[in-house]
């Protein structure tokens, strides 16, 4: 066999190998798996749940949606120690004629409460759609999209068209 038909058969090969690991270990999916089937990072979700390039664009949407949720949780609630000690005061020492702070008696400015409650609402916000995109609901979507070929209800057609564009190379959009 010359050898650019060798390498092409080789490429040929590893790819089908490929595909048929990929349709093993989706078909092998259970519905009480251990937390090894779904701790995996999305390159190993994709090789190992991504059978079609709809469950491809539903693993990098879930992998999207989790990502944003994990960062507007932790970026949200770093500035609530800095607004709290901004907005902290002693008041003053009546055994030094209030010229010293007493260290034991403070009181936070008006504004502490409502801000660092809000920094802390949208730390909530982000720790709920990290929830709720997590790699558990991930699995569980993706064996169900292996079974009955049907996604949840909350993956509608408009947030998986992004993500299955980037996947098929733009080919598949709104409208085509």
């Amino acid at each position: 066999m010359p050898k650019p038909l060798f390498s092409i058969a080789l490429a040929l090969g590893l790819t089908a190998a490929g595909t048929a690991q990929a349709q093993d270990a989706a078909s092998a999916m259970v519905a009480n798996p251990s937390t090894d089937a779904y701790r995996l990072t999305e390159r190993g979700f994709d090789d190992a749940y991504g059978f079609n390039d709809t469950a491809r664009a539903v693993i990098h949407l879930f992998y999207a949606k989790w990502k944003t949720g994990k960062k507007i949780m932790q970026y949200a609630g770093v500035p609530v120690p800095v607004v709290s000690v901004v907005g902290k005061h002693y008041n003053p020492d009546p055994r030094t004629y209030n010229v010293a702070p007493n260290y034991s008696s403070y009181y936070y400015d008006p504004w502490v409460a409502p801000v660092a409650f809000s920094l802390l609402g949208v730390s909530a916000f982000g720790f709920g759609k990290a929830t709720k995109w997590n790699r558990r609901q991930l699995y569980a979507a993706i064996r169900t999209y292996r079974a009955t070929r049907r996604l949840p209800a909350f993956v509608t057609p408009q947030l998986l068209a992004l993500h299955l564009a980037a996947i098929t190379g733009g080919l598949a959009g709104p409208g085509r």
